[in-house]
């Protein structure tokens, strides 16, 4: 790993992806390395580029094209399907390059506790059949506590905020004028690729969780620290 400036930004460049602390690679990337891994995380079946092209929704040749450059860096093959030679060290590389902060979010407020509100959201979601996943401390409490939440942050499908909004007024948790302490990730069904069921709680995918917390910073990166051990420990017993 090694630095350089280049136009006044700090630039790291490190396994052969730049990266500057913001979202580096380009979105269909990021879908390919999230299918990719969780896939592998799950221990499910190497994927053929057509099913990663269907999946990801991209044309055979575009997602080609990508995985050649992942193939160029050292972090899969392509000779029998699409095997990751180390996903660990994907997974790392991933967290450099994403930026959490980035993902068009909407806040509220809440005078409940975290953990309450999370019960409450798991409850309503699974009576309702509504998609979302719990991420950063929100999802570690439920795998691992490392840090006592103090903000509740949800994956939900941009399409579904109204739906969001009306159950929150009716619990009273109303949108945040400057800084919430339920933030609502607005984004596409990507985002949910191979999400866990944790204590009646949904949760991101372990390596989706692993790159929110090291782009998210601080307390962030010694979570996703932890979680790396308990990853590379299911792995092993795989």
């Amino acid at each position: 790993m090694y630095w350089y400036l280049k136009k006044s930004k700090l630039y790291i460049l490190r396994d052969n992806l730049l990266l500057r602390g913001k979202m580096l690679i380009p979105e269909k990337l990021n879908t390919i390395i999230r299918i990719l891994l969780a896939n592998t995380f799950s221990n499910k079946p190497d994927l053929t580029v057509p099913e990663l092209a269907k999946e990801a929704k991209l044309t055979s040749g575009m997602a080609k094209r990508l995985l050649i450059r992942l193939d160029k860096s050292g972090y899969l093959t392509l000779k029998r399907g699409i095997k990751l030679t180390n996903p660990i060290k994907l997974m790392k590389a991933w967290g450099y390059t994403y930026s959490i902060r980035e993902i068009e979010h909407s806040e509220f407020i809440s005078a409940e506790r975290p953990q309450y509100i999370i019960s409450k959201i798991a409850n309503w979601a699974r009576k309702d059949k509504i998609l979302y996943a719990f991420t950063l401390f929100s999802a570690t409490e439920l795998i691992s506590p490392y840090v006592a939440p103090s903000t509740t942050h949800i994956y939900i499908l941009k399409s579904d905020l109204q739906i969001w909004q009306d159950f929150f007024r009716t619990e009273k948790i109303l949108p945040a004028e400057k800084e919430g302490n339920v933030v609502c990730l607005l984004v596409n069904d990507d985002y949910f690729k191979n999400i866990e069921d944790i204590r009646e709680a949904k949760i991101v995918s372990l390596s989706q969780l692993y790159a929110d917390l090291m782009s998210f910073g601080g307390r962030g990166e010694e979570a996703a620290q932890d979680l790396s051990r308990i990853i590379d420990k299911r792995l092993k017993n795989v």
